[in-house]
Formats: C-alpha cells, sequence, structure tokens
C-alpha cells in the first residue's frame, strides 16, 4: 500500500441513516456534540474507509465497509469478512495495541466501527524522511507480544498455498514460475521453517502501523493462525527493501527489526536464516499492485534472489 492520505470530504446529511445509527452506537460519549459529523475519507484502502468526526466531543471512529471493495479482490463473504475482523480485534487486544472494535453493521454495506487512532504511519514518517528505528522497536516489541501471546501448532503448507496463490496472482511466464516451484520446493524439504506456528498479522506492511510514541496495529482482516511468525517479518522487511531509499539503510532497519524482536543471539540468527523466504513473499505481494508496475521486474528479481538464499 503506498502512503495513506485523508481528504476532507464533508458532513453526513441530518437524515442519514447511517449517521443516525452511529450516533445511537455512540450515544454516552457524545455529550456536547451539536448534531453534525464531518467525514474524511481515508485512501488509498483495499475497501472504502472513512472517518467520522463529531465537532464538539474530541471522538472521532472509522467505519471500514467490507460490501463496499476497492481493491482487485471482490468476491467474498463481506459480512464474514466483516464479524471476522471484528472478533480479531477483539482477541487480539488483550496481546496488543489495537483500535478498539465498536459495532458493526450488514446493513450499512457490512461496515466495521473502530476508534480512531491518530498518529502518523511508519509509510507516512518514511516518506518524510523521519528515522524509524524507535518505531520499529515498537512494531519488534508488539509483534513479539502477539506471536507469543498466540502459540499454536504451524501448519507450513498455509504459509506455501498462500506463497503459490501471490505467485498465481503475479502470472509469471512458464520457466520463471517454474524457477519459483523449483525454489520453493527446496525451501519445503528444508529443515529452517520447522518450528511453531502463531496468530500473524498477515499484512504487516509499513502503512498499517501507527505512531504516537507508541505502536498501534491497524486492519487485521488478513490475520491467520498456524503461521510461522517470521511471516510479518518477511512482509515488513520487504517493504523497507522496496522503499526506494537507501539500501543500506532500509539492512539497518531490517537488522534492528529482527534484534529486537529475537530474545538471544541464537534466536537472532535463526530468524535471519528463515527470513528470506517470507521476504520473497513480501517482494512479491508488491509487484502484483499495478501502481508499482515499474519496479515489477526489479522486484520479481528480488524475490526470486531471496528464496535462492536456500542454497547458500
Amino acid at each position: 500500500m503506498v502512503r495513506q492520505l485523508i481528504t476532507r470530504k464533508g458532513y453526513l446529511k441530518a437524515d442519514d441513516a447511517f449517521g443516525n445509527w452511529l450516533a445511537e452506537v455512540l450515544a454516552d460519549r457524545l455529550s456536547g456534540w451539536n448534531g453534525k459529523t464531518r467525514v474524511y475519507r481515508v485512501e488509498p484502502a483495499s475497501h472504502v474507509v472513512c472517518r467520522y468526526e463529531f465537532p464538539g466531543t474530541g471522538l472521532s471512529v472509522v467505519g471500514k465497509f467490507f460490501g463496499a471493495p476497492t481493491g482487485a479482490r471482490t468476491r467474498y463473504n463481506a459480512d464474514t469478512a466483516m464479524k471476522n475482523e471484528f472478533s480479531r480485534l477483539r482477541r487480539v487486544s488483550g496481546w496488543i495495541r489495537v483500535p478498539h472494535a465498536i459495532a458493526t453493521n450488514s446493513r450499512f454495506n457490512s461496515v466495521l466501527v473502530t476508534e480512531y487512532v491518530p498518529g502518523p504511519t511508519l509509510r507516512e514518517l518514511l516518506d518524510a524522511g523521519a528515522s524509524l528505528y524507535d518505531p520499529l522497536t515498537g512494531v519488534a516489541h508488539l509483534l513479539r507480544r502477539l506471536h507469543d501471546g498466540t502459540r499454536v501448532s504451524c501448519k507450513r503448507e498455509r504459509d506455501f498455498a498462500y506463497f503459490h496463490a501471490i505467485l498465481d496472482q503475479n502470472n509469471l511466464p512458464d520457466s520463471r514460475r517454474k524457477r519459483f516451484d523449483r525454489l520453493l520446493g527446496a525451501w519445503w524439504h528444508s529443515t529452517r521453517l520447522n518450528r511453531e506456528g502463531c496468530t500473524v498479522h498477515g499484512d504487516a506492511t509499513l502503512s498499517n502501523y501507527l505512531f504516537d510514541g507508541g505502536i498501534c496495529a491497524i486492519d487485521f482482516e488478513g490475520a491467520r493462525n498456524h503461521t510461522h511468525p517470521v511471516r510479518d517479518l518477511g512482509i515488513l522487511a520487504a517493504e523497507l527493501r522496496a522503499s526506494g531509499g537507501s539500501i543500506s539503510t532500509a539492512e539497518d532497519y531490517i537488522g534492528h527489526l529482527l534484534w529486537h524482536y529475537s530474545r538471544s543471539v541464537e534466536e537472532f540468527r535463526r530468524h535471519t536464516a528463515v527470513l528470506p523466504f517470507f521476504m520473497a513473499l513480501g517482494h512479491l505481494r508488491i509487484a502484483r499492485l499495478p501502481w508499482r508496475a515499474a519496479e515489477r521486474d526489479r522486484l520479481l528479481a528480488e524475490a526470486e534472489a531471496c528464496l535462492g538464499a536456500i542454497h547458500r
């Protein structure tokens, strides 16, 4: 996802049915409200996402409309996706900071309403030239708490199935796809990925972590269970590597992330050995995006080189 932009859209009409429902849900928090609701559209996003501000109260909430997709994926059960993210946010809030899940409503394009958390995303900080060392320390600790708190068996076939699905979305020529398949086969037969699993954020991109002195993770639609914990680290590392900045700075950030996630030198070495597999996945996720088409060849080459680390 590219940098998150928030643009002003205006006000809800006084007789707006969604606005009336929202006011009912938030009634106990609207002391001092003048009856007007300011609306902002949050873009880009995989669905219509809006922020609703209630002047005079200091209260803002976010509505994510699963029934109004804006990305490539449009065929899914919107109600199920809405309910899944609501329950995931409630569940992981026991371990990490996420926006409070307030309510859902199937009648309004399967909307999920959460609290609004102010603060720039890591993507915005990176684009502004700010240092990411402190924010990445926070992300590393947040992911470690999430992963440690949700330990389960690792069903690595799920990670490989997802990898193949992302390859399918990249529509590679047969010869290149076969090279990727051979490399994936080598990883499958390796012992590097043999460890317990956990719940992963699933969409660990720079745009999905807010920094306001601490770290808040957003967007848990892609959260998955029984998954290797380094998947989150690898996807974030690929984003850092593909950010367009200095390669040496990106490598420093990646090392910093892994070091603060790891509890010992031995763990750091284990995570470093697995990281290329999930960095390859991260590069392929970016390569499929239409607005990164100009970088596609470089990203595919990076992904293939990362998988090739299995032979080193």
